[in-house]
C-alpha cells in the first residue's frame, strides 16, 4: 500500500480539501485545464450569466473558472475559497480584478449578504461540501429566481477512458478524494440522479443536466503534471508521490508512444432558486 502524508482528519470529513491544494498553487494552475467555451454559453443561453450580474462561487481555487467569469463583465463576483493559500493567491491570480471579492471561508459560513446573487457556481469544488449544508447555504445567497450552476472537469475516468483505466495500478490503495468512489473509481459527477435529487431535496426547481466532451492530445510531462494536482497523489509521502508520476509518465511512453488522446466530460447541473422563494 501506498505510503500517505499523515492528516489530522480523515478525508471523509473534505476538511483536507480546505489546505491540500494550496500546497503548490502554482503546479495546480499550470497542471489543471480550462473549462470548455461551450459550458458557458450554455449559462449564457439559459439566461443564468449575464453582464452585471451578481455571483458567488464556490472553491475558485486557483480561478480557471473565476477568470472566465469576470470576462463576462459581471458586477461583482464573490470568491469563497477555504483554502488560505489559494485565497490569498486568487486576487493576483485573475489580475486584480475590480468586480472580484475574495472569502476566506466556507460556504456554510461565508460572511456575505444573503439573497443578494444572480447566480452561484461551483466548479469541480462541491464534491468537498456537504451536500445538504451546502445547498442551502447558496439557496439563501440567491435571489428568487437566482441560478445554481455545479460542474466538474473529469480528468481521471477509468470506466470511459482507457488511459484512466491503464494507471489504475499505479492508485490501488491510495486513499480516494469525495469525487471517487469504488473500486473503478466511479465520479461523483456522473451519479447523475443522486445529484438531481440532492437539488431538489434543498428546493431548487427547473433542474437541468448536461455534458460536454473536450477532446485533448497530452504528452508524458503534461499527464505527469495533472496528476501531480490530486489529492490522491498529493497525500502520499515524497518517495511514494515520485514513484506513482513516474509510473503515470511510463504509461504515456510505452502504452500510448509518448502522447495520448484524452477526452474530457464536463457535466454541467443547473437550477434555479423558486420565484416565490425569499
Amino acid at each position: 500500500m501506498a505510503a500517505k502524508v499523515p492528516v489530522q482528519n480523515d478525508i471523509a470529513t473534505n476538511t483536507i480539501g480546505k489546505h491540500i491544494f494550496g500546497l503548490d498553487t502554482k503546479g495546480y494552475q499550470l497542471g489543471r485545464p480550462e473549462y470548455p467555451e461551450g459550458l458557458y454559453a450554455y449559462l449564457r443561453n439559459r439566461g443564468a450569466l449575464f453582464s452585471n450580474c451578481r455571483v458567488f462561487e464556490v472553491g475558485p481555487g486557483t480561478g480557471q473558472a473565476t477568470r472566465r467569469l469576470l470576462a463576462e463583465n459581471v458586477v461583482t463576483l464573490a470568491a469563497i475559497e477555504p483554502d488560505p493559500a489559494l485565497a490569498g493567491n486568487l486576487r493576483h491570480a485573475c489580475g486584480d480584478a475590480l468586480a472580484l471579492k475574495v472569502i476566506n471561508s466556507g460556504i456554510e459560513n461565508a460572511p456575505l449578504e444573503q439573497v443578494s446573487f444572480d447566480l452561484g457556481v461551483a466548479a469541480t469544488s462541491f464534491h468537498w461540501v456537504d451536500q445538504a449544508k451546502g445547498l442551502a447555504a447558496a439557496m439563501q445567497l440567491l435571489k428568487p429566481n437566482g441560478y445554481w450552476a455545479m460542474w466538474w472537469n473529469i480528468l481521471h475516468d477509468p470506466v470511459h477512458d482507457l488511459f484512466s483505466f491503464e494507471v489504475l495500478p499505479l492508485l490501488k490503495g491510495v486513499d480516494l478524494p469525495p469525487s471517487l468512489s469504488g473500486e473503478m473509481h466511479e465520479h461523483y459527477a456522473l451519479q447523475v440522479n443522486a445529484r438531481l435529487d440532492d437539488l431538489r431535496n434543498a428546493g431548487f426547481e427547473a433542474t437541468e443536466y448536461e455534458v460536454i466532451s473536450t477532446e485533448v492530445l497530452m504528452t508524458a510531462k503534461q499527464m505527469r503534471a495533472l496528476y501531480a494536482t490530486f489529492s490522491m497523489i498529493r497525500r502520499l509521502d515524497e518517495t511514494a508521490r515520485e514513484k506513482t508520476l513516474s509510473g503515470i509518465e511510463a504509461v504515456v511512453e510505452k502504452k500510448f508512444g509518448g502522447h495520448v488522446k484524452r477526452v474530457f466530460l464536463t457535466p454541467l447541473y443547473l437550477a434555479r432558486k423558486p420565484r416565490n422563494v425569499s
